[in-house]
């Protein structure tokens, strides 16, 4: 028993115990406290706290089942053994019900006593280490998930630099579309949580966004970036860029959420789209919304081969097509967006 456990508060109406009590503890070389009854006992054992309690069942003023109630509020690891009569045995098994590591029957055995004491401090530091184990336990277990969500971010913020760094190496290499992708990716994202999108479906459509023409990496330059209409050949080498782009990203596990809107976004509502002439509902949403954002920035903003038009003009042609080309409840979400938003996010696809 480390030197720090060996003090002890002895609790007992009757003189001749308490000095039996006291010479016990003292030639062990324990540190006592005396008290004559429960209530002089508590105040005894708010000043010193001492780790071990000794005390006697039947006091007056407050009996031994009182005080102990009573410590066991200060401190709920305080180490305490009864004394009881015979009589008393009942009592004192209600005792260790209520926190108690131990009786003694009286008269007192010497050995027994201390035996019982070295327990039940050891008991009580065992109580302590544990507790203060799980807490170590529960603050490392804490950080950890602490730094493995903040590494989780930066990895998720360096997966998302490298797709907007991709999406706009692609925009680049199709003359006009300066900060397409990027503007695209606001507008389908302010879209989608309008629509009611969990978060979780936002981030994969934005992973489609950002990365809806990368099958373009696999048409010629010479129909890419050819400045007039394309003749019919040139049109089939052209559409098989979904088909390159879902080829490419489906091999890589987080970005297989992405697909969707790589292979799907030139599908139409009312089938005539392509790759896979897909109708209505068939169309996956995240393409859907798409269509529409993708609609509204190739029409506001100035091409090579067309001017842009006004807001209030695009949305109109976009009603329009409601029914056709988009599919009218995404339409009808869209409309809802005050023209406030869209300029936001224009000019935060030209930000650095």
């Amino acid at each position: 028993m480390a030197n720090g456990a060996k003090h002890v508060l002895i609790v007992d109406d009757d003189r001749q115990v308490r000095e039996v009590l006291h010479e016990i503890f003292l030639s062990n070389g324990f540190k006592c406290e005396i008290a004559t009854d429960g209530r002089e006992g508590l105040e005894t054992f708010q000043l010193t706290r001492p780790p071990l309690t000794v005390t006697d069942v039947k006091m007056p003023v407050m009996d031994g089942l009182e005080f102990l109630k009573a410590i066991r509020d200060i401190d709920p690891d305080a180490a305490v053994i009864m004394l009881t009569g015979v009589g008393d045995v009942k009592i004192a098994i209600e005792s260790l019900k209520v926190g108690a590591h131990d009786f003694i029957i009286k008269p007192v055995n010497v050995d027994e006593l201390l035996i019982a004491a070295e327990r039940a401090v050891e008991r009580r530091q065992l109580l302590i280490e544990r507790r203060e184990y799980q807490a170590t336990l529960e603050r490392r277990v804490e950080e950890a998930t602490r730094d493995l969500a903040l590494t989780l971010r930066e990895l998720q913020d360096t997966y998302r630099a490298t797709l907007e760094a991709l999406g706009s190496a692609l925009d680049t290499r199709d003359v006009g579309t300066e900060a397409h992708s990027r503007r695209v990716h606001g507008y389908v994202q302010t879209i989608a949580r309008i629509h009611g999108l969990p978060e979780r479906d936002v981030k994969d459509i934005e992973h489609g966004v950002l990365l809806h023409d990368i099958g373009k990496i696999g048409i010629p330059d010479a129909i890419l970036l050819k400045p007039g209409p394309l003749t019919p050949e040139e049109w089939i080498v052209m559409r098989t860029h979904p088909e390159v782009g879902r080829r490419l990203i489906e091999r890589i596990p987080f970005l297989r959420a992405a697909v969707p809107i790589v292979y799907h976004h030139h599908e139409k509502w009312d089938g005539t789209g392509y790759p896979l002439g897909l109708r209505g509902e068939a169309i996956p949403l995240g393409a859907r919304i798409f269509a529409v954002a993708d609609a509204f920035d190739a029409m506001t903003f100035d091409r090579p081969y067309s001017r842009a038009i006004s807001y209030e003009a695009a949305r109109r042609e976009i009603e329009r097509c409601a029914g056709t080309h988009f599919d009218p409840d995404v339409v009808r979400t869209f409309l809802s967006m005050p023209d406030t938003i869209l300029e936001e996010i224009r000019r935060r696809s030209l930000e650095p």
